[in-house]
């Protein structure tokens, strides 16, 4: 009786002008993804392997004098692009693309002089005019045809689906056979599914044809089930809204009550929510703006500096390769080493409150599911703000191995002073470019999925607590 249901309210769907515009919407969105795609991903990733090709140039050349790559370091570290950054870009230009792994020149206190600091790790603005980066652009991507077109197509679906039956009489009818309401329910529930499912799948097709046959994208294993879990999550976001339209049409007299209280609710919870989160989020956690950043950086480094001149960095003359070192080199060791790591902890703890403003938006706007399917298929596709913390945890890691690769390598050097990171006392030997540890940007499936479960275990939730609304109040229907 389910299938019965399910298939007349299929027809009936299928066979209204609302049905045809859902579709050629829905049609027309992938099509434009697919000519804005077209060569995208081939583009990003060739000059990510230009840039990862030059940045290993240079450290091989480096590594032909040992002071060198102490004083440039790993140079910069580049994020790999996703190939399916089509399904959800993630607000990518506000998210940086690199780290930058190089000296600084600095000025000398109140001396007219500049000399360059050891290598530091820096994480450059993608967007300057953005300082404060927050994801709020909107892209014809999957993910916007799933938040925003999916959910205005249940609307249309569903907001007569039991009120405008009851005003007709057909809902008394109906349950005069002794139908029992779960039944009429569920076939409703299934009728809308595949009402919206159907031309939700074959624009999907459509999309992916002109993609893959173009020769823009080329897809392993684990992207095609990355493409069919986000599928799936876009099913569990439409019946969230199709549950939601059913249960405001069981409580409403008149299908036109319905159909503003339901459209009042999809405006707050697919647009107002998740593009005010930002904004929320900026007035609870402020961060520095950029001329506050460079007042409080050169403080800092001010700092240290006039620390190490007042123990008498400059008041004598040494030689650097003294064995054992003197006093003044293990002085300049220890202020190279504190100025590099004072200036990296402050670019990190500014990172870090950047990325917890973030986070307090995307927990704000998870108030809606929209937000949180979004969420959810960057997670999938490899963007957005999950993947960037990844790479910004392997940056990390890199950092660490390279710095202690640079000490065993001057510990190696017996014609070494061995005064850590003050280059005229340390090795001067060449250093073998095989040894170097080498920076490789990855993600996995594993990792993704990780980063998903959290937001499709709400879209679950959500749907389930939903579900039981409806079925109680469906079973409270005056007919």
């Amino acid at each position: 009786m389910i299938i019965s249901i399910a298939k007349r309210e299929l027809y009936d769907n299928t066979m209204s002008l609302r049905f045809a515009l859902i579709a050629l919407l829905m049609l027309t969105v992938m099509v434009a993804n697919a000519a804005v795609s077209l060569g995208t991903y081939n583009e990003h990733i060739s000059h990510y392997r230009r840039r990862v090709a030059h940045e290993l140039k240079e450290m091989r050349q480096h590594a032909e004098h040992f002071p060198i790559l102490v004083l440039y370091g790993p140079g910069e570290l580049h994020k790999m692009p996703s190939a399916l950054s089509f399904c959800a870009n993630g607000g990518e230009a506000f998210l940086s693309t690199k780290t930058d792994g190089r000296p600084l020149e600095r000025w000398w206190g109140d001396y007219p002089a500049r000399f360059n600091g050891i290598w530091r790790m820096t994480y450059p603005q993608s967007n300057p005019n953005q300082w404060n980066f927050l994801p709020e652009s909107t892209q014809m991507d999957w993910a916007f045809l799933i938040g925003i077109v999916l959910s205005f197509s249940a609307i249309l679906f569903t907001f007569d689906a039991i009120s405008g039956e009851r005003t007709r009489g057909t809902l008394r009818l109906m349950l005069a056979n002794s139908v029992p309401r779960h039944v009429v329910l569920g076939g409703k529930f299934l009728g809308a599914l595949m009402s919206i499912g159907l031309p939700f799948l074959m624009a999907v097709l459509v999309n992916l044809f002109l993609l893959y046959s173009s020769g823009s994208i080329r897809l392993d294993t684990s992207d095609w089930v990355r493409l069919g879990a986000i599928v799936l999550i876009g099913f569990v976001y439409i019946a969230i809204f199709i549950t939601l339209g059913l249960l405001i049409s069981s409580r409403a007299r008149q299908s036109s009550s319905s159909l503003m209280v339901f459209t009042l609710i999809w405006v707050v919870w697919v647009i107002l929510v998740p593009n005010t989160a930002g904004l929320l989020a900026r007035s609870l956690k402020p961060a520095m703006t950029s001329d506050e950043f460079r007042e409080r950086r050169e403080e800092l480094y001010q700092q240290v500096t006039q620390k190490y001149l007042d123990r008498g960095l400059l008041d004598s003359y040494f030689d650097p390769r003294e064995i054992p070192p003197t006093k003044i080199a293990l002085l300049w060791g220890e202020y190279h080493l504190e100025e590099s790591l004072s200036d990296e902890r402050f670019l990190e703890e500014h990172l870090r409150a950047q990325l917890d403003q973030v986070v307090i938006a995307r927990s704000l706007a998870r108030l809606s599911p929209t937000a949180v399917v979004q969420y959810a298929i960057e997670s999938l596709a490899g963007t957005g703000f999950s993947r960037h913390l990844q790479f910004l945890s392997q940056v990390k890691i890199y950092v660490s191995e390279f710095r202690d690769f640079l000490v065993e390598v001057d510990k190696a050097d017996p014609k070494s002073p061995h005064v850590l990171f003050f280059r005229p006392a340390m090795s001067w030997e060449p250093v073998p470019f095989e040894t170097i540890p080498k920076f490789q940007d990855r993600y996995s499936f594993g990792d993704s999925l990780n980063d998903a479960t959290v937001d499709v275990l709400l879209l679950v939730l959500v749907f389930v607590m939903l579900s039981a609304a409806v079925f109680l109040s469906f079973l409270r229907v005056d007919i």
